[in-house]
């Protein structure tokens, strides 16, 4: 198993530095004479481990305690720790591989792999970590999965590609690959055939809007979070899915509160509502999440049955199931089978 701290690789450099400026001395043939081959019957291996010889007057003593400590080293608060079977280190290049079973373990989290690859820079900084082939991060309740991950420490920018999945409790974001940014803006990217998963959307129990709770899934071209501007913007065929109702158009908007709840919901471009007794069209859809109000406009139609409501713009509240449309209101219905014969009834009394 290999352990490898920052400070024991930067000790590694300084001392192939060290090696490759040595000069040559000039040979003593006289000093070497009396020394003679060896043969393979002169070599035996000792029957105890080897030790350290002190020689009078030297103390080995902090040496031989280290050296135990590296033994079973432990990471300490604020160190990285990268653990692995294989390690190739090429000083020249400024790269280094471990393979097989590789971990890196620090105070926020760690990352699995079966190979990682680093790149430093001429005066020994990081430049870029490469993980490849099965990579797992866990870090509090967080859990990101991939065929393969980079991070570049001058853009702070991490990239998961391939399958690229990140789950935080029940609530699972998906798609070929995810970028996060850690410096500067906070934003995440995860394109293209984005899927987003959530098991609840508070207050979403309208009329024809997708319930949370259970099962709620949002796909799309692309999805771009914002943290600062606490923005989730969903781009390019948007299907969103619950329990109660589906919707379709070409964007989702999706604004957040300072606690991450939902403030208010826009759908824009060709706008589809539908649930199991009513269908709604129109060119934007807006849900205020304190009210429980939608509000549809761009020439919004909602149909109930073979009934059908039209004008400039239709609200409605999910609490009380109370509808209004204004301006230019216009109502076409078509009476059921019942309804027309009560009808029919009261007039011939």
């Amino acid at each position: 198993m290999i352990r490898i701290f920052p400070s024991i690789l930067l000790s590694g450099l300084v001392l192939l530095s060290a090696c490759s400026k040595r000069e040559r001395s000039e040979v003593d043939e006289a000093e070497w004479a009396a020394i003679q081959p060896l043969t393979n019957s002169a070599i035996t291996a000792p029957d105890q481990p080897r030790r350290i010889v002190q020689s009078e007057g030297e103390d080995y003593s902090k040496l031989i305690e280290r050296l135990a400590e590296m033994g079973e080293v432990v990471r300490a608060p604020g160190e990285i720790m990268i653990t692995g079977e294989k390690l190739v280190f090429d000083y020249e290049r400024r790269f280094v591989r471990m393979d097989q079973d590789v971990t890196v373990e620090e105070d926020r989290g760690v990352l699995e792999t079966e190979t990682l690859v680093g790149r430093f820079s001429a005066d020994h900084r990081v430049e870029l970590i490469e993980a490849r082939k099965g990579v797992r991060i866990t870090s509090e309740e967080r859990i990101a999965t991939a065929e393969g991950a980079t991070y570049d420490f001058s853009s702070g920018a991490i990239e998961l590609k391939g399958a690229a999945q990140l789950s935080e409790g029940a609530n699972r974001l998906s798609g070929e690959r995810i970028h996060f940014w850690l410096k500067g803006s906070r934003r995440m990217v995860c394109e293209p055939n984005a899927l987003l998963e959530i098991t609840d959307i508070s207050g979403l129990a309208g009329e024809g809007v997708p319930q949370g709770g259970r099962d709620t899934e949002i796909r799309s071209d692309r999805l771009i979070y914002d943290e600062d501007q606490a923005l989730a913007k969903f781009d390019g065929n948007v299907r969103m899915r619950g329990p109660r109702g589906a919707m379709n158009c070409g964007q989702i908007r999706l604004h957040l509160k300072e606690n991450n709840e939902i403030d208010w919901i826009e759908a824009l471009v060709e706008v589809i509502i539908q649930s199991d007794v009513r269908k709604a069209l129109a060119d934007r859809a807006t849900y205020y999440a304190d009210e429980g109000k939608f509000v549809l406009e761009g020439d919004p139609k909602v149909k109930q049955g073979r009934n059908i409501m039209t004008g400039d713009r239709i609200t409605f509240w999910q609490d009380t199931r109370r509808m209004v449309c204004e301006p230019n209101a216009r109502v076409l219905l078509y009476p059921d089978e019942e309804m027309k014969a009560k009808f029919l009834k009261d007039l011939n009394d």
